[in-house]
């Protein structure tokens, strides 16, 4: 019985003291006059996140598509006998990467270089979130090994898979076209 009359004499005083303080505070207010252009309480504004527009998807693609051209020119250059991993920095990471080096080094191993450069045609660029599909009928007749004839075929459908990582589109991989070409 004495631990219960101890607990309400302390809950007793919490009582008191938190009241002594709320009373304090409010008799601290003060009747002078706050200067002009002072609010008496701070006003919050929320600005709601932009759903995004043709013109935020335009930009979102033209970088997309500026990192697929580049990756593009850094394969000509590592399969002219420059199989340099630097090349990529910036523009493409993982198996993309690693298998364009294997090819560039094969080929610098046997002293095939390779003059000229792709065209691409039939373009697409599809969009989820931090992933990104680029598509295209990619003709080799124009990158060919010095001497030698176009491959058979020429034009083949190509995707590559690009992921946004922190705030760089990043080529990953090639894939099997998800999007049908008819190059």
């Amino acid at each position: 019985m004495e631990g219960a009359v101890v607990r309400a004499v302390c809950a007793l005083v919490v009582l008191v003291v938190g009241g002594v303080l709320t009373a304090g505070l409010v008799g601290c207010t003060s009747s002078a006059q706050e200067p002009p252009g002072l609010t008496a309480s701070p006003t919050v504004s929320v600005t709601p996140t932009p759903e995004p527009t043709e013109d935020t998807a335009a930009v979102e693609e033209a970088a997309i598509l500026d990192v697929y051209r580049r990756f593009w020119a850094a394969n000509v250059v590592a399969e002219r006998g420059n199989p340099d991993p630097t090349l990529y920095e910036g523009i493409a990471v993982g198996m993309a990467v690693e298998l364009e080096l294997a090819v560039a080094r094969q080929y610098q191993e046997q002293g095939i270089v390779k003059e000229g450069e792709p065209s691409f045609s039939e373009v697409t660029v599809v969009v989820d979130g931090d992933t990104a599909r680029v598509g295209a009928c990619v003709d080799h007749s124009g990158w060919v090994p010095a001497g030698a004839s176009p491959p058979s075929p020429p034009v083949v459908p190509t995707e590559l898979v690009l992921e946004h990582v922190d705030g760089v589109w990043l080529v990953q991989d090639y894939v099997e076209p998800t999007v049908e070409l008819v190059c």
